[in-house]
């Protein structure tokens, strides 16, 4: 079952813009969907590269994707997930994305076969050094339930394969992300090469 998931990362690119909010947030940081009367607004994030080259998906930390990885990804029954229309201010122009919104949260981490930074006064985790996943606690959720969700414990979202593999199967491939398996993930993962690296 860990097998069957990966993480979700930008690409190991310097053109593409990290993404940062321009308005309030709070909203999106409590695990239940958002009210959105309109759409919300996101800027460049610093540094912002010389020429910024806008993909389809960039990182706020949480997803922001294009319309088209939007569509792929709405194709599929995400329970727990909100797509939440977003216009990114680059330079004069505003670009519609869509700010993928996974509420869901479910506490898997395995504490203990993964590798972990606790705090000393809590136990709270504080980095994660090399995740496992808690197969018990996904095992007890429907594979609906669980297709796409972020770790309770950490921000770190995860697509199941059935997911990932949609996704991919855009033509032309996606720009601007990556999935590393959940085995192969760590603290460094931004620097591995996954699916979609050269």
């Amino acid at each position: 079952m860990q097998r069957d998931y990966f993480v979700l990362l930008r690409a190991r690119s310097q053109q593409h813009p990290l993404l940062a909010w321009d308005q309030g947030y709070r909203a999106f940081l409590k695990p239940r969907p958002v009210e959105v009367p309109e759409p919300v607004k996101l800027k460049l994030g610093e540094p912002v590269p010389p020429k910024p080259v806008m993909v389809d998906h960039h990182s706020l930390p949480a997803p922001v994707v294009s319309s088209r990885v939007k569509e792929a990804l709405e194709a599929m029954p995400l329970q727990g997930v909100q797509f939440v229309p977003a216009d990114v201010r680059v330079g004069d122009q505003v670009l519609r994305y869509w700010l993928v919104h996974m509420w869901r949260r479910f506490r898997c981490v395995d504490r203990e076969r993964s590798v972990l930074t606790l705090d000393s006064s809590d136990g709270d985790i504080l980095e994660i050094e090399r995740l496992v996943l808690d197969e018990s606690v996904l095992r007890e959720l429907p594979l609906e339930e669980r297709l796409a969700f972020r770790l309770e414990e950490s921000v770190v979202h995860l697509l199941h394969a059935s997911v990932v593999d949609r996704v991919m199967s855009l033509t032309p491939p996606p720009e601007g992300l990556r999935f590393i398996p959940v085995s192969d993930w760590n603290d460094s993962a931004g620097f591995l090469h996954g699916r979609q690296d050269p």
